[in-house]
Parts: structure tokens; sequence; C-alpha cells
């Protein structure tokens, strides 16, 4: 999947990079950031900067400034990077209140720079401005008397000032001689697209993990490592436990903590549920949903009716009965490809009776309302809970993984 962002250069006054603001693109033939959420937009931008792009690549090592939203600023999203690598760009939208003002200050003592966009000397955001590093002052909003006269009241202060939308030469050179210090503006640089790819997860990746997954003394340090060496899964399982934050894509302990967190059953689950949708040959969603449905209520019956140990292969059994129609390939291709235990094995293969096979049966006369059930050492009102309860999670999962 091709994504897209584009950065402008920031100059100094020397007209050196210091800097690049980085902009959303929805497409590669977008000139203009277009958009209806900008939460979502910074969103996208920040996670393929990271996860795509490469922080450093899209910069050449230099600062980014990256457009945040209030409500953004207010979330933990804006502790997704290394402060030494990105300024804090405050929209002109922002209301400001003491909770922004104290959230602001936070930032600052961890290290992070903020600048405030497109300034034009609204005396709303004053409260703030001590607290700002870079304060970008809106050219083409402003006439010269109103530039100057925020030039003088800041270019003695703490505060760099920084000219955007600079569009000329003598607007630029004005700019100069009234003392602002940093410039961005179609006069230096157009806005460049960068494109890159989102790279979809190898299906050995998901075989090799779903082998480890499967012997008695899985190592969860392996799994994590397994995991860091797909750069899509990595992503994929930070999301998933909402610990993006904290990566900065070099450690495998952040890593292990989200394997840790998932646990080795939810880990497996979500496994077995990214395989069945990233390769899925039917034309929806509807068929992984029933195979996961039918994966975790057999595990769940096996759990209630006391067979605890196996209620993981209850879960394979489960998923997989429908995966050779997800996959599109044979039940013996694919089983050729993992690791599964042997009664797993003989249960998705339909060969000879066991406890397993029983259970799937079960489950799957019970979703299809056949007649005359297997028997099931259950009570009927404790088997439509579970089944009730598998159907949220299943709703869960799915909207969890979009």
């Amino acid at each position: 999947m091709q994504r897209y962002i584009a950065r402008q250069a920031i100059f100094d006054r020397n007209l050196h990079v210091t800097g690049y603001e980085l902009l959303y693109r929805a497409g590669e033939d977008s000139s203009k950031a277009v958009f209806s959420d900008g939460d979502r937009a910074t969103r996208i931008l920040l996670s393929d900067a990271l996860m795509v792009f490469g922080l450093n690549n899209l910069t050449d090592g230099r600062v980014a400034y990256v457009n945040f939203t209030e409500k953004l600023v207010l979330s933990d999203f804006v502790l997704l990077t290394d402060p030494r690598q990105i300024t804090v760009e405050l929209l002109e939208s922002i209301h400001v209140t003491e909770r922004l003002a104290r959230r602001l200050k936070e930032l600052k003592d961890r290290g992070y720079r903020l600048a405030l966009d497109d300034y034009t000397g609204n005396p709303a955001f004053d409260p703030i401005l001590p607290l700002i590093d870079v304060l970008k002052v809106d050219f083409l909003m402003t006439d010269e008397k109103k530039r100057e006269e925020i030039a003088a009241k800041f270019r003695h202060g703490r505060m760099t000032l920084l000219a955007e939308k600079v569009e000329n030469r003598e607007t630029y050179e004005k700019a100069l001689r009234q003392g602002y210090r940093m410039f961005q503006g179609f006069f230096f640089q157009r806005p460049t697209n960068m494109q890159g790819e989102m790279p979809g997860v190898n299906i050995a990746s998901y075989m090799r993990l779903l082998r480890e997954l499967n012997k008695p003394d899985v190592e969860l340090r392996t799994c994590a490592e397994m995991i860091r060496a797909d750069a899509a899964l990595t992503f994929r399982l930070l999301k998933k436990v909402r610990t993006l934050q904290y990566y900065r894509g070099n450690s495998v302990q952040v890593i292990e903590r989200a394997v840790a967190y998932l646990g080795i059953d939810e880990l497996y689950h979500w496994v077995v549920l990214l395989l069945a949708r990233d390769y899925n040959a039917t034309c929806t969603d509807e068929t992984v949903r029933e195979a996961y449905l039918r994966g975790i209520f057999t595990e769940r019956l096996m759990e209630h009716a006391g067979f605890c140990k196996q209620k993981t292969s209850g879960f394979l059994v489960g998923m997989f009965s429908l995966m050779d129609l997800i996959m599109n390939r044979p039940m013996k291709d694919l089983l050729s490809e993992v690791n599964f235990p042997r009664e797993v094995e003989r249960a998705l293969l339909n060969e000879g009776d066991s406890t397993l096979k029983s259970f799937l049966e079960f489950a799957v006369s019970y979703e299809k309302k056949f007649a005359g059930l297997p028997k099931l050492n259950m009570e009927t009102d404790v088997v439509f809970e579970v089944y009730m309860q598998c159907i949220k999670d299943t709703d869960w999962a799915f909207r969890g993984e979009k």
C-alpha cells in the first residue's frame, strides 16, 4: 500500500535548512492537505513518518515540525516521538485553556519544543506565549505594520520568530531587517511530495510465529524478536495494544512488553486473525468473522467443560476449520506450513474421533442451529451465555483491527 507525505523546508537567516514541516497527503497527485478530520490526518502522518518512511529519512536528520490539533496535544499521542526529533506545532484553531497550558508545560518538561502556527497577533494566545519556542507569523494574513509590531515585541525575547508563507524576495528581505530569524514559504521551496510503501505482513512471518506459539515452551522474547523483524507486524502489534507512543523503532523490550500485555492466548488469537484477514481470498470479511467466532466459541466451550489445557487447540480447530475456504488453499497444504499438534491436524482433516473434533462439531452445529446437537456436558443457558459473549468479543476484535 502506497503512503504519501509532503515536506517543506524551513530555513535560517543564512538560508541553511534547519528543519522540515511534514504535511499530510492523501494521494500521489495531492498538492494540498485535503481532509475532514485533523486528528486522523496527524495520526496517519506521524505513524507513516515513523513506521513507513523513517523520521530521520524524511528530515535528513533535522527537526520535524508536525501540526497537532488541540485534542491530540491533550492526548498521549503526542508522546509518539522522541522530543529531540520533533517540534510540536500548535494549530491556530486551538482554544487556550488552563488545561491546555498545563499540558504544554508538561510537554516542555519532557523536552518537547513548541511552535505556534499562523500567528497574527491574536491576544487570545498570550497566556501560552511564554511556553512557545518558535512563533510562526503568517505573512499572508498580516500587513507590514503588524509584522513589524510583532517583531518589535518579540525579537529580543527567547522565542524564535519564523516568517511563514513568504512568497517573494522583497518580503523575505524586509523580514530579515525586521528581525525574523527563520523562514518558510513558496519563495524558498514548495512542499515536496514523498512516497513510501506500507509493507504487508509476509505470510512467512505469520507461519514462523505460529510455529513458535505451538511450542510447549514458547518464549515471549523469541516471539517479540520475530515480530520486530517485520515492520508491518510491529506496527500492528503496537497499535493493537495502544503502545505506539512509546516505540522508538529500535527497542525489542517495548515489543516484548506488548507481547506480555496480550499474553500467549490473546497473541495466538491476534496472529491467526491477521493471517486470515490479510490473505482472505473471499469477497468480504464475513467468513473470517465466522471462523474467529467459531474459534473462540470452541475454545471457551472446552474451558467451561474442564478441558483448560486444550483450549488453545480448541481455538485453532475452530478458526482453521474455515481457513481453507478463506485462503483458497487445500487444508493439507496449510497444515504442512505450521507445526500444529497432531490432534489438531486430525480434527481439521476429519480423521477419527477425538475430544477436539467433538467440540468442533458441537460449535458448528450450534452456530448453524442444526437440530439434534451433539451431546455436551453443559447447561443450555450456559452455552447460550458463552455464545453471546463470543459474538460481542468478535465484534470488538474486528473493530480493533480496522
